[in-house]
């Protein structure tokens, strides 16, 4: 059933919109995720740098009150008089005063003198601490550290008992031997303490213990997301991690427990822990996704001790997407609306004109091309085409009188070329015919004369005699060729496919029929093909494939050379080889071979040549089904590859 023009028209609107529909949906997607996802990486960057400085704040904090108390009158007090109890109670004063979980003395040695926690400790040595070691030397020193038990049990009170935390099963997580942690991560401060002539006389240290360290995590919170909240929750939390532990954290289990000694995933333990490295992703954070950042956390000797974690809601952000989604597509629906009601009138406007030109063109496809379209009344393109239209009908019905009557012709012209290429051939297949007889004896005259049949020539004769066998032999070669071609253009080169012996029924023949020659130009054979072997053709063809090759490689083949004939099997068919040493052809001449009147070797030639042998030979072995190719080595060998089924297993 015929669909109308102006249902044709309107359908092509509906498919291009929907083509660009789909277009710009991915594009719109494209669009708008890559910026809602920019915008987010952006401000969950800015949240990550605005948590790092709340935390240097916080070391500075830490850094200014050692410096300061490192010069003041109580630790000059305290030192000057460290068995005095109120020396230790105005340190601890300050300790409260400024927040921090531990401060301590320690002489020009690293021996620590003075703790401000109970049990108050003293008598270590913390010369080989990075921040003492620092502070001993003149320097003022501030960063992270990892505190191992043993310290932690020595600055006092219960730090021990704050770091110590079990691993909570995290999904994700990298296996790890150890099932709790009992060190603790710091924030450490060290200053020297000099006496009045500015020699450094000892250090103090300060630091405060991150491990559940809460009132640290929700401070950072409330100054980076304002607390703000979505749908009931936080927008954003921050997590400390010791290593890839959680030890400091706003971010709560379902159960409303903060999600302490839980621990990182694989993928960003290998990225931030292992390579040092940034990780900005969208990550699902114990119940909830996040877009998340994380940071590698380092001591003051540059080593890898921990992550800061900062996420933001990413329901926010995909609430957002989906609104601009929504408003994207009223838009877009709309616009289709628009553009398919235009189509709509712009197709039936042209439908009445294209019908006309339609049904036109149906009459002139039938044949008939003496009929004009009326043109329209409006001057637009369609007018212009009704016009064009009606002038090539005119060209048409020029052109169909013009091609009759040259076709007319042609065919005069192709039945005498017809019976011109029969004749050709019929007097190329009689003359040669005639010429072989002929040839033949004169042939066999010339040969018993060589022979000496009619009696004893002088050596002048008996030369002039060989001359005469040996030009009438490449004649009767030539007219054999003749014939050949004659039946391969007439379509009369017949196949008598039967069982062959190879060897004993075509090659071994050829060989003793050509082995004069053979030895005139003394070459060697070297016959490989294995005896008895049995393949389907037509013998007396065969023996003119391997006439033709194995004349060719005595011919143009290095004298006192090596002649070559072997076969391989070859999934059903057989692959035989005729290879021999000389010169070879470039590959550029190799696709000539097998052409009609192609002659190569002309240097070469010492006798005449039709340049028909290898085309022949092509046709026999594609007429047996087979094929046959070239393959040469310039300036060393060449060798020419044939194939040829097996007997059929009736015929065996």
């Amino acid at each position: 059933m015929r669909m109308k023009l102006n249902l044709r028209v309107f359908l092509n609107f509906v498919l291009v919109i929907v083509l660009f529909g789909l277009l710009g949906a991915v594009l719109g997607a494209w669009l708008i995720n890559r910026n809602i996802l920019n915008e987010a990486q952006r401000r969950v960057s800015l949240d990550l740098e605005s948590a790092w400085s709340v935390i240097d704040g916080e070391l500075g904090r830490l850094h200014m009150f050692v410096s300061v108390l490192g010069t003041g009158k109580r630790v000059e007090s305290a030192y000057n008089n460290l068995l005095a109890p109120d020396s230790r109670i105005r340190l601890e004063e300050a300790r409260r005063m400024f927040g921090f979980d531990f401060l301590s003395l320690t002489d020009s040695k690293g021996k620590v003198i003075l703790r401000t926690l109970e049990p108050y400790a003293t008598g270590d040595y913390l010369a080989n601490d990075p921040f003492v070691s620092e502070a001993l030397k003149g320097k003022a020193i501030k960063g992270f550290s990892i505190l191992p038990p043993a310290r932690l049990k020595a600055e006092g009170g219960n730090l021990l008992e704050q770091a110590f935390m079990v691993f909570e099963p995290t999904p994700k997580a990298k296996p790890r031997a150890k099932t709790s942690e009992d060190s603790g991560m710091a924030l450490v401060a060290a200053a020297p303490v000099t006496n009045e002539k500015g020699t450094v006389v000892g250090a103090i240290y300060a630091g405060v213990l991150l491990n559940r360290n809460h009132t640290l995590v929700d401070k950072i919170r409330s100054i980076v997301f304002e607390d703000k909240m979505y749908e009931g929750r936080h927008l954003g939390t921050m997590t400390i991690f010791q290593w890839d532990t959680r030890i400091a954290t706003n971010v709560t289990l379902p159960n409303g427990n903060k999600a302490i000694g839980t621990r990182v995933s694989t993928d960003v333990y290998d990225k931030v822990l292992e390579n040092n490295l940034n990780w900005y992703d969208r990550a699902f954070v114990v119940r909830d996704w996040y877009l998340s950042a994380y940071d590698p956390i380092h001591d003051i000797e540059g080593k890898v001790i921990g992550i800061l974690y900062v996420g933001v809601l990413a329901e926010k952000y995909d609430d957002l997407k989906w609104e601009l989604w929504r408003l994207y597509g009223l838009l877009s629906v709309v616009a289709g609306i628009i553009v398919l009601a235009v189509g709509l009138i712009f197709s039936q406007r042209l439908s009445g004109s294209m019908s006309r030109l339609a049904d036109a063109a149906e009459k002139v496809a039938a044949g008939n091309l003496s009929l004009n379209v009326e043109e329209p009344s409006s001057n637009d393109e369609i007018r212009d085409l009704t016009r064009a239209f009606n002038i090539m009908t005119g060209s048409l019905r020029d052109r169909d009188e013009r091609l009759r009557a040259a076709n007319t012709e042609l065919e005069h012209m192709n039945a005498s070329l017809q019976k011109l290429n029969r004749n050709y051939m019929d007097m190329l297949g009689f003359v040669s015919h005639e010429l072989k007889n002929t040839l033949g004896v004169i042939y066999t005259s010339a040969r018993a004369l060589n022979l000496g049949l009619v009696g004893t020539l002088t050596e002048q004769q008996a030369a002039l005699v060989g001359g005469i066998t040996n030009s009438i032999d490449t004649a009767v070669k030539m007219t054999r060729n003749y014939l050949d071609l004659a039946r391969i253009e007439k379509g009369e080169l017949m196949i008598q496919a039967q069982p062959l012996d190879l060897p004993d029924q075509v090659v071994d023949p050829v060989l003793k029929d050509l082995q004069p020659f053979i030895a005139s130009r003394s070459m060697r054979i070297e016959n490989h093909l294995p005896g008895h072997l049995k393949v389907s053709g037509d013998r007396e063809l065969l023996r003119i494939v391997y006439k033709n090759f194995i004349d060719n490689a005595v011919k143009y083949g290095r004298e006192g050379g090596t002649i070559r004939l072997g076969c391989t099997k070859s999934g059903e068919n057989y692959t035989f080889e005729v290879w021999n040493d000389g010169d070879g052809l470039a590959p550029d001449k190799l696709a000539q071979l097998f052409n009609k009147f192609v002659r190569l070797h002309r240097d070469k030639d010492t006798t005449r040549s039709t340049g028909l042998g290898l085309f022949i030979t092509k046709e026999i072995i594609e007429k047996h089904g087979g094929s046959v190719r070239a393959e040469s080595r310039e300036g060393e060998w060449i060798s020419f590859k044939f194939t040829l089924p097996v007997p059929l297993p009736e015929a065996m």
